[in-house]
Parts: C-alpha cells; sequence; structure tokens
C-alpha cells in the first residue's frame, strides 16, 4: 500500500512537472513567433528597399506610364462618348421641334408626278448621329462642336421625279425652297458616279435647321436602297479588308445598273455666297 502511495504521488509530481514543462514550451513558442511577426517586416523592408536593377527599375517606370497613359486615354474616349451622345440629343431636339414645318413644306413639293420618298426615316438614328459626330471630328481634326456644327443630314427628304422631266424638276425646287426662305448651302451633283447617283442639296431652312433633300428617280432611289448594307459596311471601321473589298465590288456592281435621265449630269445650282458685311 505505502509502494502505491508513493508511486501515486510519484505520478501527481510528474503530471505537475509536465504541465509546467508544457506551459514553458507554450512561452517559447509564442516568443519566437513574436519575435519573427516584429523582425519580418523589417527584413521585407530591407528586400523591397534594395535596389533594381537599372533595366528592372526603367521597365518598370515604363510599364506604369503606359497603364496610366491607357486609363488616361480610356477615360478621355468615355468623356467624348458621352459628349457626342448629348450634342446629337441637343441636335435631335432642334431637328424635331421645327420638323413639323418643314415637312409641311417639302410634302407641297409632292405634286404633279413627284413623290416625297422615305418619309418614316426623316431622323437620322441618335446613335448614328452620335458616331457620325465623333467619326467626324477625328478625320477632320475639329473639336466635336464644330463637327455638329457640319453636320446637314440630322433632318432629311427624298424627291423621287419622273425621269422625263427630272432635269428641269430639281432646279425648280430650288427655287420654290428658296422662295420659301430657304438657302442652299452645298449642291452635290453624282450622276454618273462610283458608288452613288443622284443630287443631294444642303439647306438651311427659315428655322435655322439644316436639311438635305435628295433627289432621285424611282429607280435610282430602289438600288440607293437596296445597296444600303454594303455602304454601312464599306464606311464601318469594325469591318475587315475583305469585308470592305466585297462590299466596295457589290457597290460598283449595284451603281453599274443606274440609268441616268437625260441631262442629269448637266444640271448645276448657283451657290449663294454671302457677301462680307
Amino acid at each position: 500500500m505505502n509502494r502505491l502511495m508513493e508511486n501515486i504521488n510519484l505520478s501527481r509530481y510528474d503530471a505537475r512537472n509536465l504541465l509546467k514543462a508544457g506551459w514553458a514550451v507554450r512561452t517559447i513558442t509564442a516568443s519566437v513567433m513574436l519575435m519573427l511577426a516584429v523582425l519580418a517586416p523589417v527584413h521585407l523592408t530591407q528586400a523591397l528597399a534594395s535596389p533594381l536593377a537599372e533595366d528592372e527599375s526603367l521597365a518598370a517606370v515604363v510599364e506604369l506610364a503606359d497603364l496610366a497613359d491607357e486609363r488616361q486615354q480610356g477615360s478621355s474616349r468615355q468623356s467624348r462618348r458621352r459628349q457626342a451622345d448629348v450634342l446629337a440629343a441637343e441636335l435631335l431636339a432642334k431637328a424635331r421641334e421645327a420638323e413639323p414645318a418643314i415637312t409641311e413644306q417639302m410634302q407641297s413639293l409632292a405634286q404633279d408626278g413627284a413623290q416625297l420618298a422615305g418619309l418614316d426615316n426623316r431622323f437620322k438614328d441618335s446613335g448614328s448621329l452620335a458616331r457620325k459626330i465623333l467619326a467626324d471630328a477625328e478625320s477632320d481634326n475639329v473639336s466635336l462642336p464644330a463637327a455638329v456644327a457640319a453636320i446637314s443630314d440630322v433632318l432629311r427628304y427624298t424627291l423621287v421625279f419622273d425621269p422625263s422631266d427630272y432635269s428641269e424638276r430639281v432646279p425648280q425646287t430650288l427655287e420654290q425652297l428658296t422662295a420659301k426662305g430657304y438657302r442652299v448651302t452645298k449642291f452635290r451633283n453624282a450622276w454618273g458616279g462610283k458608288f452613288y447617283q443622284g443630287i443631294n442639296a444642303q439647306l438651311m431652312s427659315p428655322q435655322g435647321v439644316r436639311v438635305e433633300l435628295q433627289f432621285h428617280t424611282a429607280q435610282s432611289y430602289a438600288i440607293k436602297q437596296a445597296s444600303h448594307e454594303v455602304y454601312e459596311t464599306r464606311r464601318n471601321p469594325a469591318s475587315t479588308p475583305a469585308e470592305v473589298e466585297a462590299a466596295t465590288r457589290d457597290s460598283l456592281a449595284y451603281n453599274a445598273q443606274v440609268i441616268a435621265p437625260d441631262g442629269a449630269e448637266t444640271v448645276t445650282w448657283p451657290m449663294q455666297i454671302k457677301k462680307a458685311a
């Protein structure tokens, strides 16, 4: 019995010692981990502060500069797109305000066999208009407001005449419009052209809104409508060279079928030149 008690007491002593030893181990481990946590940043800081090789340092600077340029250019492009959207909306709002009176005057021209075609498409689409503003500003190297000032087809109309009197009716129509207060700002006779045939006149309405008026025969108008898709492909910057080449061939083939009215290529209009004050 006495030996058993001694063994029990010894076991209790050993257990207490083991517990103390375990506490000591945990204390030492915690101390080491604390030292590592304190010292690690110092070593890392020293490593980061170590001088880079000259080529590595230059490459890093160039990469950061390129990234900054890309971000700035991306932000600038987004800003220009938003500005173009606003300008397009303003231009369309002004055109819509003046449209009823202008449309009424254009409809009055559809007489004696003349027809006003494509009236449902008289307004240019806002998205297309914004893209045109951006494209014109870039190609002409001008500001977005300057590009807007040059756009003439926000509101557009098409008059279709019979081939027999087409060449006489075009100047007669322009005379009627100028008598109503319109001013012809640009006159383009494209009869005989490779990709488009007809006459386009750019007008300034009495309300101060730019208007485009096209003059066609029924055949030239039909071919213009049929070739619109290939026209869009040719002018789309996203089109591949192969797509542009194919669209160009198709456009040439379409327009080769147009029959010009007698005397159409000789139709002119005397431009009004504003005299200096």
